[in-house]
């Protein structure tokens, strides 16, 4: 089918096509079109600092619309408003878009501006500057010209011209420290935009030296250090790799430098000053450009403080979470009080473990801190050591470590019977040097009765091994029966923190059975009761036998045995049929129960009694001498009656007294005794006693002429000498104490401060009891102290003993001069001494008239003369002419002050004419002819050489 109306139709809409696109265009004309411009150069042109994009745009745009950029490099340069951009404030090159929107029409159109490059402007005068520690020096600084408004764009290229500084250069930023100084070229080129050719600029920056106040570094020492060896301390050692021209300043307390040109301290007077503390001392050194800045170093002296004092603990028991070390008396002046963290160690034989805790130090001198429980091994001696308070405290910690331990040590006491020694064991003990106990130890321990009752007792010599150890509580500290409480303590063994205590029963014992006998008279009885009084027993039964057994033939003459479980009985034995004699009634019970702590099950009573029987009377003499001495300090008593008897002795006052004296009663001198006894086998005494009358004999003490004898220690005097001052008619006996001690022989010699004591011997050989004290004083010389033993003296002085004084020390009494060892007169002052004599030095005594025999010898000797002083020469001739004068050659005083000297004399041929010495001193000439003759001397003595001359021989 055919559409005949198909080309009208599309005619109508090609039509509506056309006239909506034209309605279109007209509308979009209200924002312009786009359209793209270029810009070269906008730093010669300052118009481009108020660009209009308004004008830019193509069409016919309305007022009214909004400005926008989507580059944030554009953002600030453009005002939205007016459509103003300030090319200069765009500061990258390239293509920048700035869109036009118009609400109106709800259309935009863009203006694109192709902006040429601004490289900045060249910098070659010498003006740039950077400083060469600068490792980022930002080269577009150098190349803008702010003065202006004008900016460099930052998407140029940065390239160094210099090949040292290529390695140095990331984009824009050259790092000048690594450089060093130097001057280096660098270009800045931007590239070509649209038909903006590509524009460059030249940088000539010199690196200027930087000021170098070097690596500082710190000086630490303790408070406690020796510091003499820093009196004197160059700061200059604390840097490296500074420069020379700086100079030290420093803080407000130290004072220690002069001037600027000061650079040495002295440590040790900052410590004295202020004990510790950081001080800081400045090197600052000035740049020699401006472009660079002061530097300065700062270095510390650090004087640290140091803990110096005492740890104080004890062993403690297991169970406490923390232990308290107590630090005493440390030195406040080297460290301040407060609060610090200590790191210690403990170490034992398992190892050595670490850990820290707060210490508390307080301004008293005194301090503590806790330690953990955890890392310390049970029943381990344990070194704990402080080894650091941190790092503003001196790592010298001055304090000794200490040594404890912790131990589980336990006490196990055991329960017992009453009467029975309760057992106690103690295990893992420690001596006082933290060993495990081993040998015999004291053990101290307080016993708490049920009663609350304390006591107090120790145990001596308790054996411990490897810290281990039983022992026994005597049963009489056992006073009560229940519940005790043991508290203990090992002596000498290590202090505790707690008490070792255990607790035990002591269970009473069961009460026995209760048996007596009832004998009428034990001399002559008629009658014998057996009493039982027994605890009823609901598990056993008694069986009690009774009977009567004579003495001497042990023949049982009555019997009988009896069962039942408990309650009272008595029963009658029959006598009268006993002959005459001796006897023994007993009585015996044995039980069979199973009561606790029941100790004895078998009880007999016995009695002696006898059918008519008196024992025999005492022997005594009637009249006894007793000597008070043989008794004293105390008294005679009873006892020391001389009396042999049968039985036990019996002492009366009178002879129908009934009342015994005590056998400790004291004699009294004429006093009657009456004695009597009893017989053992059937305890009757006799019916009559004898008579002892006591004599108490004590001679009167001897008297003394004088109590306090002086004796020579030289004389050897004796006991036996005493007797020359006493006064006594009778015999004297000598002892070395007031009472009692030895008797001392006639020969026993005398020592000085001891004092010896006279008894009188009496007649029938008593001694007084009273001795007389005589108190020698036996004198004793010390020898002669003399300064020397051999005395240098010259003969030609006509030296005496006077001269021998001067050699005696400083002796509190006389010396007396001998010359024999011993015997002989003392010599007078003016005896003159002999050469070859020995001389001997005596003590004397005037006083008391004692020497000391032991002389001291001296050695004199008569040839100590300076020949200068004596004139001494040698003649040059002599005339042996036989007239009295000059007839021998001798030299005056020769032999004196040269004793050992030999004479030659020679003639003109060197024969040998004479030989003398101080035995034959002189020369005769003999025959020889007048002449001239030669003489040598040897003078043989020190310090004077042999001499040789010559003499005439003229007859």
């Amino acid at each position: 089918m055919t559409d005949h109306n198909l080309p009208k139709t599309i005619f109508l809409w090609v039509l509506g096509l056309l006239l909506l696109g034209f309605s279109q265009n007209i509308k979009a004309q209200c924002a312009g079109t786009d359209n793209t411009v270029t810009v070269c150069e906008k730093d010669t042109d300052i118009a481009t600092q108020n660009y209009t994009l308004f004008d830019k745009l193509n069409g016919t745009p309305t007022p009214g619309g909004i400005w926008s950029t989507n580059d944030p490099a554009n953002f600030f340069a453009l005002d939205r408003t007016n459509g103003i951009v300030n090319l200069w404030e765009v500061k990258n090159s390239g293509v920048h878009q700035f869109t036009y929107t118009n609400d109106s029409c709800g259309e935009s159109a863009i203006v694109t501006i192709n902006l040429g490059g601004y490289p900045g402007e060249d910098n070659i005068d010498g003006s740039a500057d950077a400083c060469g520690d600068n490792s980022a020096v930002n080269l577009h600084s150098y190349i803008g010209d702010e003065t202006e408004g004008k900016f460099q764009d930052f998407n140029g290229t940065w390239a160094a011209i210099t090949p040292e500084a290529i390695p140095h250069l990331n984009e824009n930023f050259f790092d000048a420290e690594a450089a060093g100084p130097g001057i280096y070229e660098f270009t800045h080129t931007v590239p070509v935009v649209a038909t903006c050719p590509s524009r460059q600029v030249r940088l000539l920056l010199e690196v200027q030296r930087p000021a170098n106040s070097g690596i500082g570094s710190n000086l630490v020492v303790c408070t406690t250090d020796d510091l003499s060896g820093l009196t004197n301390y160059d700061l200059d050692a604390l840097l490296f790799d500074e420069d020379s021209n700086g100079t030290w300043s420093e803080g407000p307390l130290t004072n220690e430098l002069d001037d600027l040109t000061d650079h040495i301290i002295n440590v040790e007077a900052i410590r004295d000053t202020h004990t510790s503390g950081t001080f800081t001392f400045r090197y600052t050194v000035f740049p020699s450009h401006a472009v660079c800045t002061v530097n300065t170093t700062a270095v510390d002296v650090v004087i640290l403080p140091v803990l110096q004092g005492t740890m104080a603990t004890v062993n403690y028991c297991e169970g406490p979470s923390e232990y308290t070390i107590e630090i005493t008396n440390y030195d406040t002046s080297l460290i301040a009080s407060g609060t610090y963290t200590a790191t210690y160690s403990l170490t034992s034989a398992s190892g050595t473990e670490t850990d820290s805790a707060s210490l508390t130090l307080n301004n008293d001198g005194t301090g503590n801190f806790q330690i953990d429980a955890n890392p310390i091994n049970l029943n381990e001696p344990t070194t704990l050591t402080i080894t650091s308070l941190g790092v503003n405290v001196c790592s010298d910690i001055q304090v000794p470590p200490i040594s404890f331990i912790v131990t589980d040590l336990t006490a196990n006491a055991m329960d017992s019977c009453e009467g029975e020694a309760p057992s106690v064991d103690l295990t893992n003990i420690y001596d006082a040097s933290s060993n495990i106990a081993n040998g015999n130890y004291d053990v101290i321990y307080t016993l708490t009765a049920p009663s609350s009752a304390i006591t107090n007792f120790t145990l001596n010599d308790v054996s411990f091994s490897s810290g281990s150890a039983t022992f026994s509580i005597p049963a009489a500290q056992i006073t009560e029966t229940g519940e005790y409480e043991i508290s203990l303590d090992v002596a000498s063994g290590f202090p505790l923190s707690c008490q070792i205590t255990d607790t035990f029963s002591v269970t009473p014992t069961p009460p026995p059975i209760d048996l007596d006998l009832l004998v009428d008279n034990s001399c002559d009885a008629t009658q014998i009761e057996v009493t039982v009084d027994a605890p009823i027993l609901s598990d056993g039964s008694y069986t009690i036998t009774y009977d009567v057994t004579q003495m001497s033939t042990g023949q049982v003459a009555i019997t009988n045995t009896i069962n039942f479980t408990g309650g009272t009985a008595s029963y009658e034995l029959d006598v009268a049929s006993l002959e005459q004699g001796n006897y023994t009634a007993s009585v015996r019970s044995a039980q069979n129960d199973t009561t606790p702590c029941r100790l004895i099950f078998d009880f007999e009573l016995s009695e002696n009694f006898a059918i008519e029987g008196i024992p025999d009377l005492p022997i005594a003499e009637a009249q006894q001498i007793i000597c008070l001495s043989s008794y004293a300090p105390d008294l005679p008593t009873l006892e020391n009656i001389e009396v042999t008897a049968t039985g036990e002795i019996l002492f009366y006052a009178t002879e129908t007294d009934m009342d015994i004296l005590p056998l400790d009663t004291t004699l009294t001198n004429g006093e009657d005794y009456y004695i009597s006894n009893i017989d053992p086998t059937n305890n009757c005494e006799g019916s009559d006693r004898i008579r002892v009358t006591v004599t108490l004999v004590d001679p009167a003490m001897p008297v003394a002429s004088n109590p306090n004898p002086l004796f020579c220690a030289s004389d050897d005097s004796t006991v036996g000498d005493l007797n020359a001052v006493i006064s006594s008619a009778s015999p004297v006996v000598w002892f070395d104490a007031v009472s009692g001690g030895n008797v001392l022989e006639n020969s026993v010699v005398l020592v000085d401060g001891q004092s010896y004591y006279a008894a009188t011997e009496g007649d029938g050989q008593c001694l007084s009891t009273e001795r007389l004290e005589i108190a020698p004083t036996v004198f004793d010389l010390e020898p002669p102290s003399l300064e020397l033993t051999n005395l240098a003296l010259c003969g030609l002085d006509n030296p005496t003993v006077s001269d021998l004084r001067d050699i005696e020390g400083n002796n509190p009494f006389e010396v007396l001069w001998y010359t024999s060892p011993e015997n002989g007169n003392p010599l007078t002052n003016d005896v003159l001494l002999t050469e070859d004599t020995t001389y001997y030095a005596e003590s004397f005594d005037p006083d008391t008239g004692c020497i000391n025999p032991e002389r001291i010898p001296v050695t004199v000797e008569l040839s100590n003369c300076n020949p200068e002083d004596y004139g001494f020469f040698i003649p040059d001739g002599f005339s042996p002419n036989n007239d009295g004068r000059n007839d021998t050659f001798f030299i005056p005083n020769i032999e004196v002050i040269f004793p050992d000297f030999t004479l030659e004399i020679l003639n003109r041929y060197g024969s040998t004419l004479f030989k003398g010495d101080r035995n034959n001193p002189a020369w005769d000439g003999d025959k020889a002819p007048n002449g001239v003759y030669f003489y040598v001397i040897e003078f043989n003595k020190q310090g004077n050489d042999p001499k040789q001359g010559r003499l005439y021989l003229n007859r």
